[in-house]
């Protein structure tokens, strides 16, 4: 394990080692923490700190922070922050080398330290940097190092150049074309960004659109995609391309530092090169998470463009990171899929054989798939491949698809096969504890927020579910692993109104489970409390504080025993005076009510006025101490009996408040997470809540009741609040439709299906929406044979729906439910039932699928009217049903709308698709509801690109090799009479000739009218080093990229002064106010200057606009251009300035800034005669900005902005 292998590494280190000038190594005081020794050149000992945060990663990715004493010089410091870069994926002796040789320590004997020849360190760290300034290995690239890659650690492939990328040689560019393809006639999109052709660090994808997966819509809506996007996987090849033969010669370490796979969603084909480098760049979970949830929300939206996670691109990437590369040398021995999967996880930490891989034949034996699946899915490229040259971006994406479409099949954390018998429509966690506990501590799964804000009717029907069925008694998952800390269940023995259901209704023929005997119960505490002050006192200041700060307790005051009272400690400094928040009375009904078996209104909870300050019943006037005893919520809930695990669930959500009180505080503070409200929310109840919104598997979408068009509203059913309901796997549409055409051509049928009620009581629900319908458990008994119980008449399905409820509901919901049913629409053969009569009884769970959720609320607000049709509209398309089984609803037969069954669109649709598919579509033919396979990739495909399509050229194209090899450190004079275009497009297309994808010409610039500054007399060794290395930098990214992807141009020919840099931005989205403003003045750039001073990179750049003018933001202009020119953003400030921040990072976000919409987009200034701005009004507008929102303006700005001078005059007219 990976905290082992440190533990056991640095336990040598500790003991002794034999590393020039290194003595003294110690654990430090945090995790991932250690301290040592180091004697420097000058010959003085520092002590230095380590720190590895992460060390799930260690020793394979993780990163290590290295600190210097506070009596160290600038020179060890500067040293150890560039080691920190160079640190990664080292092990504790390679970083005690690492520094050893880089601060050039020496022993007792005057030697250096040697650099182990096993080691596994980068070519960047072993150069001598007095020989060559030309250092990229140590330096930060924002946001990842992927267009200017390190070198490859490990095997190198043959041809293999010396810095890490490889040779563009004939044979290496027909293995790419190869390669795409074979991806490319198996179905899938290519794109590439980058210098793929080139052998330079380059990005591939492969995508598909959703609509060829076969997954029904109702999966669709449920993973928050659309039939019209991609799903895309971006392969990144920082060291150039590699084959699947590299890949099989690499360990998985060496494998993830050439090769690294992401999964995402778009509206087009490939991502743009920003997308591409967003996607692997490393975030901290929060901020993984933040952004998970802001896709969440982003995909909601219509208009949404570009690349975003899906809902399950967090486990994903992780499968591929840490499985993929062992799971294809598992491959190559023989092993399917699934084989080298299980082999994987029954052999994970383990020291095994390699020789002995797959002899055992359950790895071996082939994999049983649904045959509902096309082809697409479950195509596998090694195995029907004729030959041994295998796609390596097609087996990624073949891997992917099986885990994206059949996500449901196999858990999110281990990713074992999950049970044969669970059918969900959302995939979750299997039964392992360890999985629920790192799904919800990863923030895997739905975001809470996210669904209280969006469906709050749908969580205010989840928690109702699930407190009803803890509260009968009929819970039996539980959210165990979790560590939810909650009140012993002492706490709740004298509190009759939070008892379990003592009914022997719910089940047929058997009984309801009694509580266990407690031998040695927990004794409450003696305390006094002050209700107005919120004040506890002990009377024995001697003891011991029982609380720390933010621990919750249940407070019952002796007068009032029944009346508990729950709080946070929020204060315990001047114990035995301890304060606590305001206390939160639980919401209870009124326990008489567990009797009410057919669904009658429940009696209003009590007390009731309020859940967000419930009044206690007793007198609070009085400013004194009471007697009272009290609870910690000090027990594990894992460690209860399963009875009082339901009493600790149900009592718990009796804490909670209103769905709309929630949503009304997450609405208030948008920033801030439901956890935030610490005073309100117990962190147990918290817990709870997010694991019945997480472990909902059904799709459930509230049918609103303004529903004005009749698309999706059911007619029929008034009075009852309506919801789209889906279940089963994402591939039970699939079988589903199968069987319906099967059965229709056999018995040749003019209705293939019929619609009809499914009733279940309260208590079930909660079970049904995770495992499916089925009939493993009898509730009712079953007389007319076994299946699933339907009937045409809903007053009859409503009998069973309230036959055994046991009366109670969530106390604080507003839906206040009292009775619930499905539609379900089945395959139209009620000869083949169990029984027709007098309920239909289906056994084929493949004939049945769920359609419409009823549920009935006792809440005015929510209950539509209860009688009449006046309120109720008829879909103006609907389903042709058959006359004979047509079912009655409670205000009139029912009328479905085709919108809202599954692959049936309403007639105002059908003309959009092909004339084939018209009639099907329509609904008009029932005896083709839905097409399997309608995708026309011709007409749906968004259209390739030229630069795209000409990677499938056969011609070879030869590459001189004086056009790849760069001069170690470019000089502005070194590259004059280069060519100015001679990045990758013209590299790779030569003299072909495309339609340009931009109308920005390069080279266009005049520069006689710009303002050229003199290399200025601060200039200094150390910036001026940076600053060549950023150059570089620069111009392989802008050769590497495609210019209308890139958006900017430098032209290195004109550039003479390392400390003034003239950069073009281009090609800004046509649908931009400036980019029509530019069009219409016939402006093709935005021309930016960038001064640097003598800190850089310590100090930012001062980055302006030269031409075109920009309205300011008084005038209504925005892109956070001032009146100046001067760009108002916090990057370009003290505040916001990072030393480890790039160029073309500043460029990226200047771009993003000039593109915003927000508060107000840019705009050209068409009226002020005057061309440019002149360098001084930029300074003092950029000074303005600074003090108007509190940036700290960089030292010694002014001499950096005019070039030397502290002033503008005379000499600098710019």
């Amino acid at each position: 394990m990976p905290r082992r292998a440190f533990v056991a590494d640095l336990g040598k280190a500790v003991e002794g080692v034999s590393i020039a000038g290194i003595t003294d190594v110690q654990t430090g005081g945090d995790d991932g923490e250690f301290t040592f020794q180091c004697e420097s050149a000058d010959g003085k000992p520092y002590k230095i700190s380590a720190l590895i945060p992460d060390l799930s990663e260690y020793p394979s990715s993780h990163t290590c922070m290295l600190f210097a004493p506070d009596d160290a010089p600038s020179s060890v410091a500067s040293a150890l922050s560039d080691i920190s870069d160079s640190a990664t994926a080292k092990t504790v002796l390679q970083v005690l080398e690492l520094v050893s040789r880089k601060l050039e320590s020496t022993d007792a004997d005057g030697d250096k330290q040697m650099l182990d020849s096993q080691a596994d360190f980068g070519d960047s760290e072993m150069e001598d940097e007095d020989e060559d300034d030309d250092d990229f290995g140590e330096d930060e690239y924002f946001p990842d190092d992927d267009l200017a890659p390190k070198v490859a650690l490990g095997k190198q492939d043959n041809g293999s150049t010396p810095e890490g990328f490889t040779k563009p040689t004939s044979a290496f560019r027909h293995r790419i074309r190869s390669d795409l393809l074979t991806a490319k006639a198996h179905g899938f999109k290519v794109g590439h960004l980058g210098g793929l052709m080139d052998g330079l660090g380059s990005y591939v994808s492969l995508s598909i659109r959703i609509a060829k997966l076969g997954i029904s819509q109702e999966a669709m809506r449920a993973w928050q995609v659309e039939p019209t996007e991609y799903l895309i996987l971006i392969f990144q090849y920082p060291n150039g391309y590699k084959s699947m033969d590299s890949m099989k010669a690499y360990d998985p370490h060496t494998a993830r530092r050439n090769f690294e796979m992401r999964v995402g969603i778009s509206t087009s084909y490939k991502p743009t090169m920003q997308e591409a480098i967003q996607a692997f760049t490393i975030l901290s979970k929060d901020e993984e998470k933040r952004r998970e949830t802001e896709s969440q929300t982003e995909s909601q939206n219509a208009h949404h463009k570009g690349f975003r996670n899906s809902f399950i691109s967090r486990p994903l990437n992780e499968l591929l990171r840490e499985r993929f590369p062992a799971l294809i040398h598992y491959r190559y021995n023989g092993m399917p899929w699934h084989g080298a999967e299980a082999f994987y996880n029954d052999h994970y930490g383990t020291n095994f054989a390699h020789s002995s891989l797959g002899l055992d034949g359950k790895y071996l034996d082939p994999e049983k798939i649904s045959a509902a699946y096309p082809p697409i899915v479950t195509a596998d490229h090694i195995v029907e491949s004729h030959t041994q040259e295998h796609s390596l971006p097609l087996v990624g994406m073949q891997f992917v698809l099986r885990h994206f479409v059949r996500c449901t099949e196999f858990c999110l954390i281990c990713f074992s096969k999950m049970s044969d018998e669970l059918q969900a429509i959302k995939p979750y966690v299997c039964e392992n504890p360890l999985c629920l506990y790192q799904y919800m501590s990863l923030g895997f799964g739905p975001s809470i927020e996210h669904e209280i804000l969006s469906q709050p009717k749908v969580v205010d029907l989840l928690i109702s579910f699930c407190y009803t069925q803890s509260r009968g008694g009929t819970l039996k998952d539980f959210p165990t692993g979790l560590s939810l800390m909650v009140p012993p269940n002492a706490a709740y023995e004298k509190d009759p109104s939070a008892q379990q259901a003592q009914n022997y209704n719910y089940a047929y023929n058997s009984t309801p489970e009694q509580p266990p005997t407690v031998t040695d119960p927990i004794r409450p505490q003696p305390v006094r409390y002050n209700s107005i002050t919120r004040e506890l006192i002990f009377d024995n200041p001697a003891d011991k504080c029982p609380f720390r700060l933010g621990d919750w307790v249940i407070i019952r005051l002796k007068e009032n025993h029944g009346q508990p009272l729950h709080c946070r400690v929020t204060e315990t400094t001047f114990f035995p005076t301890v304060k606590v928040a305001v206390p939160i009375t639980p919401v209870t009904v009124d326990p008489n009510a567990s009797n009410n078996q057919y669904g009658a209104p429940p009696p209003p909870p009590t007390p009731a006025k309020s859940t967000k300050s419930v009044t206690p019943a007793y007198s609070t006037s009085a400013n004194e101490f009471r007697d009272a005893s009290f609870y910690i919520y000090n027990q594990n809930f894992d460690d209860l009996h399963d009875y009082h695990k339901r009493e600790a669930v149900y009592s718990l959500l009796e804490l909670l408040p209103s769905v709309a009180e929630m949503k009304q505080y997450l609405t208030r503070r948008a920033q801030s997470p439901l956890s935030s409200w610490i005073d309100r929310l117990p962190p147990s109840a918290l817990g709870i809540l997010r694991w019945i919104i997480a472990s909902n598997r059904a799709c459930i979408v509230q049918v609103e009741d303004s529903d004005v068009k009749g698309e999706e509203r059911l007619y029929g059913m008034t009075g009852w609040t309506q919801f789209r309901f889906a279940m089963g796997a994402p591939d039970k549409e699939r079988r589903f439709i199968k069987a319906v055409r099967d059965t229709s051509d056999r018995l040749k049928l003019k209705y293939p299906t019929l619609f009809a009620f499914h009733g279940s009581p309260l208590h079930n629900w909660h079970s049904i929406i995770r495992e499916g319908l089925h009939f493993k458990d009898t509730a009712h008994g079953r007389a007319f044979g076994h299946g699933v119980y339907h009937s045409l008449d809903v007053n009859t399905s409503m009998g069973y729906s309230g036959y055994g409820g046991n009366g109670y509901t969530w106390p604080t919901s507003e839906l206040k439910i009292g009775q619930a049913m499905a539609l379900n629409e089945i395959v139209n053969a009620p000869n083949e039932f169990v029984s027709k009569s007098p309920h239909l009884v289906v056994a084929q769970l493949n004939w049945i699928q769920t359609r419409y959720l009823f549920v009935k609320t006792n809440h005015t607000h929510y209950a539509a009217p209860s009688s009449g049709t006046s309120g109720e509209l008829k879909p103006k398309a609907f389903i042709d049903q058959d006359p004979s089984v047509t079912p009655r609803g409670a205000s009139d037969k029912l009328i479905i709308p085709s919108h809202a069954i599954s692959g049936r669109r309403p007639a105002s649709d059908s003309s959009k698709l092909p004339a084939k598919r018209r009639k099907g579509a329509a609904g008009t033919s029932i005896s083709n509801p839905i097409e399997l396979d309608i995708d026309d990739d011709d007409k749906a495909s968004i259209a390739t690109l030229e630069e795209d399509r000409a990677i499938f050229d056969d011609e070879d194209i030869y590459v001189p090799q004086s056009q790849l090899d760069v001069d170690p450190l470019p000089t502005p004079n070194s590259l004059k009479g280069k060519s100015k275009s001679g990045g990758f497009l013209s590299k790779f297309m030569g003299s072909k000739s495309s339609k340009p994808l931009t109308d920005f010409e390069p080279g266009t610039l005049d520069y006689s009218k710009l303002p050229v500054l003199q290399e200025p007399a601060f200039a200094m060794p150390g910036a001026t080093k940076r600053l060549l290395n950023d150059f570089k930098d620069l111009l392989k990214v802008q050769e590497m990229t495609p210019p209308h992807e890139l958006g900017w141009y430098m032209d290195p020919s004109q550039v003479e002064n390392m400390y003034q840099w003239i950069v073009e931005m281009h090609s800004f989205d046509a649908t931009l106010p400036l980019a029509k403003d530019m069009k219409a003045k016939g402006v093709k750039s935005v021309v930016l200057e960038l001064r640097f001073g003598k800190d850089y990179p310590m100090s930012p750049p001062f980055v302006r606009v030269i031409r075109p003018r920009f309205l300011g933001f008084q005038q209504g202009g925005g892109g956070h251009v001032t009146a100046g020119g001067a760009l108002c953003m916090e990057l370009l400030t003290n505040n916001g300035w990072s030393a480890v921040s790039s160029i073309e990072s500043v460029l990226l976000q200047v771009r993003m800034a000039m593109s915003s919409l927000e508060p107000k987009p840019a705009r050209l200034d068409t009226h002020n005669s005057r061309m440019d701005y002149g360098v001084g009004e930029a300074v003092e507008a950029y000074i303005r900005s600074c003090n108007v929102h509190g940036w700290q303006v960089p030292a010694g700005f002014r001499e950096m902005a005019y070039g030397g001078a502290t002033k503008e005059g005379p000499a600098h007219p710019y």
